[in-house]
């Protein structure tokens, strides 16, 4: 080849790669566009959701709206004030993050709220109509705090509340999604699941970290990294023999749940055992006795396992009795026992991205989303940097991250793991770890990297959050959450 050719060569070579970029930078606003257009009369229904919750309830109660006249679904952020200003009616269905926080898909809107009511005296949104759905939890004290404050400052716009605001409880009992009482076309739809191993990974007593492994009984659902799954738990088989052995009934009576009939022993799976102690009608009573709450765990692996796999913690009640969900999924499920669960779409924790550098951090059962998103990489066989910072107790008696990941470290040439022990020497948390390499945090942020953290939000969710606004600024570490490259996967 001569040296001319090589030249042209090169040429073309650089110009395919520039019209391949062009073409990925055009779909992507094109994308962008889709998601965010809203057609004239359409009636709107905007989310603001952490973990998937007020996103799915927005879109089944979108099914519901749909007639003749069109219906957008649409996240929180990305609804222009300008699109709202000439919208009729709205439903905002929003759950509350943190300590009263919008959900970081809702965070833009609020702030362009809040600055309008704040500089504006005009009634910007007098022609809209609407109603407000929150989400949240009365087990912490900010209960449903975000969907107050929208609704106060949608009014303060001048918009029309057409009923009060509606609050649905999460610690309270409710069907999952997908039951009989929901439509069957609903996009809610719960699947059938076995426990077939429950590997311990730590060896500390009285927080034991269990490795999960279900099987499903159909075909697997489709999930990503970062997805999160609602199961609706059971109670124990010797619960169920205590309270039928105290009320003197047959386990195996059988009576008629919404019209099939099921034994006795079947019903209270899922039932709160409460007491029938002058009841009348038992059958009907034990009908009525609220279903177990659910229970949200973020997914530890990806599809191509051909397994769903949960990282869980076990709890305990103060008298030393496991917790609902945590005791029966580490201790008493078993492959004989079938239960419902439901995948639940969580895009803010999903990273499309994986040829850019990737920040990890976690602590606990948060190391299940972390597990995921390196499966994620490992199957795509992605070969950008990994940094993981992952905090526990004990390095003796909790070094949990090789039965986790070891079969894939070979396969990650740019993984870099720093684990954290607050009971090790020296004593650390993860957000020490981020404090003494806050320049190498910076850099890698700067290469472009997106950050994901799992775990709890009380403590480390919290001191890693204000950790990253002491090392990034409060705007820098916004832009990051409007450019959608900090997922924080806490609860």
């Amino acid at each position: 080849m001569t040296d001319n050719q090589r030249l042209w060569l090169a040429i073309a070579l650089c110009l395919a790669y520039c019209a391949w970029v062009g073409f990925i930078i055009v779909s992507h606003y094109a994308r962008q566009r889709e998601r965010r257009h809203v057609t004239t009369g359409a009636f709107i229904v905007a989310y603001a959701s952490q973990t998937g919750t007020a996103k799915q309830l927005a879109e089944y109660q979108a099914e519901l709206l749909e007639s003749d006249r069109p219906v957008k679904v649409i996240a929180l952020n990305d609804l222009a004030i300008d699109t709202l200003r000439k919208a009729n009616d709205a439903l905002f269905v929003v759950s509350t993050y943190g300590d009263g926080e919008p959900p970081d898909n809702g965070r833009r809107f609020y702030r362009a709220l809040q600055q309008h009511n704040k500089q504006h005296n005009t009634a910007l949104l007098q022609s809209l109509s609407y109603r407000v759905i929150a989400l949240g939890d009365s087990q912490y004290p900010a209960f449903c705090a975000f969907g107050e404050l929208l609704d106060v400052a949608l009014q303060q716009s001048g918009a029309t509340a057409i009923a009060e605001l509606e609050k649905i409880d999460r610690a309270q009992s409710q069907p999952l999604p997908g039951d009989a009482s929901q439509s069957a076309e609903s996009s809610f739809k719960a699947s059938t699941w076995r426990v077939t191993e429950q590997q311990q990974l730590n060896s500390a007593d009285g927080r034991e970290l269990f490795m999960v492994t279900l099987d499903a009984e159909q075909a697997l659902p489709a999930w990503q990294a970062g997805d999160i799954l609602d199961i609706q738990p059971h109670n124990a088989n010797t619960a169920i023999a205590e309270w039928l052995n105290k009320h003197e009934l047959n386990p195996d009576t059988v009576i008629a749940v919404e019209g099939t009939p099921t034994p006795l022993k079947l019903v209270l799976q899922t039932r709160q055992l409460t007491d029938l102690a002058g009841a009348g009608n038992k059958e009907q009573h034990i009908l009525d006795m609220p279903l177990l709450p659910l229970r949200s765990y973020s997914i530890a692996s990806v599809p191509e396992e051909g397994q769903l796999k949960l990282m869980v913690r076990k709890q305990y009640h103060p008298d030393g009795t496991p917790g609902i969900g945590s005791g029966w999924l580490t201790t008493y499920a078993g492959s004989e026992e079938p239960f419902c669960a439901n995948v639940k779409d969580n895009p803010l924790c999903h990273i499309a991205q994986l040829d850019v550098p990737l920040v990890l951090i976690g602590a606990g059962s948060g190391l299940a989303g972390i597990r995921a998103q390196l499966a994620k990489r490992y199957y795509a066989n992605s070969d950008a940097d990994i940094w993981l910072i992952y905090g526990e107790q004990s390095p003796q008696l909790d070094n949990v991250i090789p039965a986790a990941i070891e079969a894939w470290q070979m396969g990650f040439a740019g993984l870099k793991i720093q684990q954290a022990y607050s009971r090790g020497e020296p004593g650390q948390y993860v957000q020490d770890v981020m404090v003494a390499a806050a320049d190498e945090l910076q850099n890698i942020i700067a290469r472009g990297a997106h950050i994901y953290v799992c775990g709890s939000h009380q403590g480390m969710g919290q001191a890693v959050h204000q950790t990253f606004t002491d090392i990034l600024g409060e705007d820098a570490l916004m832009q990051l959450i409007d450019e959608q490259r900090y997922h924080r996967d806490t609860y």
